[in-house]
């Protein structure tokens, strides 16, 4: 069967018209050439060039047959391409789970960006969900990724984490509480005794690990009087009076009427987000993605 190298070979001198020439380009001596050239017209059962000592041409079935050969060094090409920008993870597709809150600090969309510019025609599948269920399904394997905030109790062996930022903490509060009218700074221990709205979550895990923490090293214990697994959820809840909710800082651009954002004084805890994999995955996309994190912060 004729191979790449016979199509390179007809349309290299077909270009040429030059023996000497043409084996230059192909990198052979000019006697292979030749010998390349008349094992090709064997195979094919006719002449594809009429050569003489004063001049070279196409013959009849040289000319039917190069339109053909280039069209299979253009998809030859083509198809290399392919493989080398499947095998750098261009081309695939990258299952990302990620919380809301990474939506609402940029995080998720600067990510997005970063990678939709190295790999345009990747199939990129986002799905919205919870701490809690996001990493099981990274463990299992259906997620190729997820960004989510820790801790997470029990978090499996298998999995590797990457810190993408550290965010600060702010107190969500009533627009006619007494600490909402200016705009210094709220010590979280004044809030003492007062109805906390916080997430689903359990106390070691995720964003309501880093309000247990904040509130711990103001010396108080939130009274939990309503939870809800979404933060612009507890904002609305904030807003009807129900109570004070800690939030991280980026939900202040969540504007709901009736509801004051203020920096927490004094405080050091930061509610961090994290991407979460499996550490042994192979995945080309998923390791395109981890590239992304490599040349600046996000």
């Amino acid at each position: 069967m004729l191979t790449l190298r016979h199509y390179e070979l007809l349309v290299t001198l077909a270009e040429e018209l030059h023996f000497g020439r043409a084996a230059e380009r192909l990198g052979i001596s000019q006697p292979q050439l030749t010998l390349q050239l008349k094992q090709m017209e064997e195979m094919i059962g006719a002449l594809l060039f009429d050569r003489t000592r004063r001049r070279v041409a196409l013959s009849t079935a040289g000319a039917l047959l190069l339109p053909e050969a280039r069209a299979v060094l253009r998809h030859a090409e083509r198809a290399q391409d392919v493989a080398l920008r499947v095998g750098r993870g261009m081309i695939g597709e990258l299952a990302l789970g990620y919380i809301g809150a990474a939506a609402y600090n940029g995080v998720l969309t600067r990510l997005v960006r970063r990678y939709r510019e190295r790999a345009p025609q990747t199939t990129l599948q986002l799905t919205l969900m919870d701490l809690d269920r996001s990493i099981p399904e990274v463990a299992a394997g259906n997620l190729d990724a997820g960004i989510v905030r820790l801790p997470f109790p029990d978090l499996p062996a298998s999995l590797t984490t990457r810190t993408l930022c550290a965010e600060p903490l702010w107190i969500a509060l009533p627009e006619d509480h007494p600490l909402a009218p200016d705009g210094l700074p709220v010590a979280l221990r004044d809030l003492k005794g007062e109805p906390f709205i916080a997430t689903h979550l359990p106390p070691n895990s995720g964003f309501s690990a880093a309000m247990h923490r904040a509130c711990a090293s103001a010396g108080i214990t939130p009274d939990i009087v309503q939870r809800s697994p979404q933060f612009a959820s507890i904002v609305s809840l904030v807003a009807a009076g129900l109570g004070v909710a800690v939030v991280p800082e980026a939900i202040r651009h969540v504007q709901l009427e009736g509801v004051v954002y203020k920096p927490l004084d004094g405080l050091t805890v930061t509610a961090d987000i994290s991407l979460v994999y499996q550490t042994d995955r192979d995945s080309p996309p998923l390791a395109l993605l981890l590239s992304c994190l490599d040349d600046t912060p996000l």
